[in-house]
C-alpha cells in the first residue's frame, strides 16, 4: 500500500494554548516549525491523525496506514547497513579497553582511531558538509552497538547533537563552517547540561565599549575530552539565547576554565564546570536571540532516539550473556537441573525480553516514520520513547542482580563498570519525558480541535454520566484496525481500539469535571501519558509482529505470541489507569492522594509517621 499523508501549507507558529477557553487561546512558549523533537500545540489546519499518531488516539481518530511497518525500500540499502556496522563492532571489540579509560580518564589513542575511520562524529552531518548523512534507522543501527561502552556512545551521542542542532538553527555560514569541521574530526563539542539545578548560570551583560559579553561561574557540562568548542545557554532579562563558542576564535580577554568533576561512571568523558567570560557577536548566537528555551528543549529530544538505540543493544548483549549463564549455571532450588530451568529466572528474563521487543519496536516504528518524510509530528512519541528506555535500562540492571546474585557485587564484574556509566549517563543528560508537557499538549489539541465546553451544570453532568460509564464499559469498534494486521491478533487490535475509544471519553469527562483545572493535576497527566506510552507500545508491536509474519521473518510466531502478551498486558494497564479517571466527581480516584502525601513529606521535613511500636501513654 502507497502511503501519502499531505502536509499542511503555511501552517502557522504552533503554540500551547489555555485550555479552559479554546477560542481565546494565550501564547504561553512558541515553538517554531523548524523543531524535530520539542512538544508544542498543534492547531487543526488539517486532520490531526495524519499528523500525530498519539494526539490522534486520545481524540479517538486514526489513519489505518500507520499499521504498515516502516522499512527499507531497498534490500540493497538493509545489507549495506548491515556490513557498515558488522565492520564497526569488530573494529569496537579490538580497541575498547575498559580499564585503561577507567586509569586514564579519556578514551585511548585506539579507540579515538575507531570512532574516525568509522566517521562515527560525522553520522548525521549531511553529504553537502562532508558527512555521511545517514538516515534514522541507519542511526540506530549503528547506535546499537556504540553502546558496547558508554563512554563511545557519549561521544557519538554530543556529536549528533550538536549536528543537529547546527543543522536546524545554524546560520548558512555557521554550517558550512562547523558542520564541516565536525566532519573533518576538528570539533570537540560539549553542551551545557540544561535542567541542573545546582550548577551557575551564564548571563549575557554589557562589556568594554558597549559590545555584548557572556560570564558566568560553576555552569555545568558535558563534553568529549578536551572540549573546543561549546553550545551553552545565557540570560538576559528573563529570555534565554543559546551560543556556540569556537575556542579558537575566542579573544586574548575570553577565557574558559574546565574543572572536572569526580563522578562514579563515564570516566572518559569530560563532566564537570566551566567558569566563561567572553566577548560575543551575532556569528555566536544560534538560531535567534531570546529562543534559547525552544533549542534546549531540541537538545534533549534529539538524544532520545540514540540513547533508545544503545539500550537496545546493551539489552540484547546482556540477554544473550545472561542466557549463557544461566545455562551453565546450577539452579539453586534442583540438583540436577540449571538455572535456565527455575521458573523464577524464565520470569525475570520474559519481562526484560518483552520490555525490549517493545522498545526496539517502537524505536524503530518513529524512525521509519521520520524517514519516509511524512509531514508527521513525532513529539509526543519521542518523549514517550524515553519512559521506556529508562524502564529497560532499570529493569536490564535489576534482572542482572538478581540472576548472578553475589557475583554481580564483584568490581571484576564486567558489568560493574557499565552499571556505574548507566547511572552516570541518567544522572547527566535530561532524557526524562516531561510528563506535564506531554499531557497538556495532547489535552490541548483536543481541546482546540473538538471545541469543547466545559458543562457547569451539575445535573447535566449527572444525566451525561451514564452514558458515558456505558462508553467505558462497552466502546465498541469503529476503524477496524484488525483488518489490517494478522488473524492471531485480532483481540491485540481489538484492545487498542478500545483504548482510544476510552481514552477520548475520559479526557473528555476531565475538560470536563476540571477544565483549565488539569493543569495542576500531575497525577491525572501522568495517568494520561501512562496510557498514550501503552497505546504507541501497542500499535507498533501490532504493526511489527504482522510484518515479520507476513514476510517470513525467522520466529516470526514468537513475535506474534510476544506481541499478543504484550498487548494483552498493556490493554489491562491502560484500562486500569482509565477507570480510575473516569469517576466523574472524584469518588474513588487516587491521584491528589499520591501528590499530598508528597507534599506532607515536603513540609513536614521527611517521613513523619510514628513507628508502629510507638505508645502514646
Amino acid at each position: 500500500m502507497h502511503r501519502v499523508l499531505l502536509r499542511a501549507r503555511n501552517l502557522q507558529k504552533l503554540t500551547a494554548r489555555s485550555l479552559s477557553d479554546a477560542k481565546n487561546a494565550e501564547k504561553v512558549v512558541e515553538i517554531s516549525e523548524k523543531s524535530k523533537y520539542a512538544i508544542r500545540t498543534l492547531d487543526n489546519s488539517a486532520p490531526i491523525e495524519k499528523r500525530s499518531l498519539s494526539r490522534g488516539f486520545a481524540m479517538n481518530k486514526f489513519e489505518k496506514d500507520f499499521m504498515i511497518y516502516p522499512e527499507y525500500a531497498d534490500s540493497d540499502d538493509v545489507r549495506n547497513i548491515e556490513g557498515y556496522v558488522d565492520v564497526l563492532r569488530k573494529s569496537l571489540e579490538l580497541s575498547i579497553d575498559s580499564k585503561s579509560i577507567e586509569k586514564d580518564g579519556k578514551l585511548s589513542s585506539e579507540m579515538l582511531e575507531t570512532l574516525r575511520s568509522n566517521e562515527i562524529h560525522s553520522l548525521a552531518i549531511p553529504k553537502d558538509y562532508g558527512g555521511i548523512g545517514m538516515n534514522n534507522k541507519d542511526l540506530s543501527k549503528v547506535f546499537e552497538e556504540l553502546s558496547l561502552d558508554w563512554n563511545i556512545y557519549t561521544s557519538a551521542h554530543l556529536a549528533l547533537q550538536t549536528a543537529n542542532l547546527l543543522q536546524i538553527y545554524g546560520s548558512v555560514e555557521q554550517k558550512s563552517k562547523y558542520l564541516k569541521a565536525m566532519a573533518e574530526g576538528k570539533v570537540r563539542p560539549a553542551v551545557a547540561i540544561v535542567k541542573d539545578t545546582n550548577g551557575g548560570k551564564l548571563e549575557e551583560t554589557v562589556g568594554p565599549a558597549g559590545k555584548s559579553m557572556i560570564n558566568g561561574e560553576n555552569l555545568r557540562v558535558i563534553g568529549q575530552h578536551n572540549a573546543n568548542f561549546y553550545v551553552i545557554f545565557a540570560e538576559n532579562a528573563g529570555e534565554q539565547t543559546c551560543y556556540i563558542l569556537d575556542e579558537t576564535e575566542m579573544g586574548t580577554t575570553d577565557k574558559i576554565k574546565f574543572h572536572q568533576d569526580e563522578t562514579i561512571g563515564l570516566k572518559g568523558t569530560d563532566i564537570g564546570r566551566i567558569d566563561i567570560t567572553a566577548l560575543v557577536t551575532d556569528k555566536n548566537v544560534l538560531g535567534t536571540a531570546g529562543n534559547g528555551a525552544e533549542i534546549a528543549a531540541e537538545l534533549s529530544g534529539s538524544g532520545r532516539m540514540p540513547l533508545a538505540a544503545a539500550t537496545v543493544g546493551m539489552a540484547r548483549r546482556a540477554l544473550r550473556e545472561l542466557s549463557i549463564w544461566c545455562n551453565r549455571t546450577n539452579s539453586r532450588r534442583t540438583h540436577r537441573g540449571t538455572l535456565a530451568d527455575d521458573s523464577r529466572s524464565q520470569r525475570l528474563v520474559t519481562d526484560l525480553a518483552l520490555k525490549v521487543y517493545a522498545l526496539e519496536s517502537a524505536l524503530y516504528y518513529l524512525a521509519g516514520l521520520i524517514d519516509e518524510g511524512l509531514s508527521i509530528v513525532v513529539d509526543i512519541e519521542n518523549s514517550l520513547l524515553s519512559m521506556l528506555t529508562r524502564d529497560v535500562l532499570q529493569s536490564v540492571i535489576s534482572t542482572q542482580l538478581e540472576l548472578v546474585g553475589v557475583a554481580a557485587s564483584d568490581s571484576q564484574f564486567p558489568h560493574e563498570k557499565i552499571f556505574r556509566d548507566v547511572t552516570t549517563l541518567l544522572a547527566t543528560f535530561d532524557e526524562s519525558p516531561d510528563i506535564e508537557q506531554i499531557g497538556l499538549a495532547t489535552i490541548a489539541t483536543w481541546a482546540t480541535t473538538t471545541s469543547h465546553k466545559r458543562i457547569v451544570s451539575t445535573l447535566k453532568r449527572w444525566l451525561k454520566q451514564e452514558t458515558e460509564q456505558e462508553k467505558m464499559k462497552n466502546p465498541g469498534l469503529t476503524h477496524y484496525i484488525a483488518e489490517h494486521a494478522h488473524p492471531s491478533l485480532q483481540m491485540a487490535c481489538q484492545e487498542l481500539e478500545f483504548s482510544m475509544s476510552r481514552i477520548n471519553n475520559v479526557v473528555s469527562r476531565l475538560m470536563t469535571s476540571q477544565g483549565k483545572n488539569i493543569e495542576q493535576d500531575y497525577g491525572s497527566l501522568e495517568a494520561l501519558v501512562s496510557v498514550l506510552k501503552n497505546n504507541l507500545v501497542m500499535v507498533s508491536t501490532i504493526s511489527r509482529a504482522s510484518r515479520s509474519y507476513s514476510i517470513g521473518l525467522r520466529n516470526a510466531d514468537i513475535e506474534l505470541a510476544w506481541a499478543t502478551i504484550i498487548c494483552s498486558r498493556l490493554s489491562r494497564a491502560t484500562w486500569f489507569e482509565l477507570d480510575a479517571l473516569s469517576d466523574l466527581f472524584g469518588l474513588v480516584r487516587f491521584n491528589p492522594s499520591l501528590l499530598n502525601a508528597g507534599r506532607a513529606v515536603f513540609d513536614l521535613g521527611g517521613y513523619i509517621i510514628e513507628s508502629p511500636l510507638e505508645k502514646n501513654w
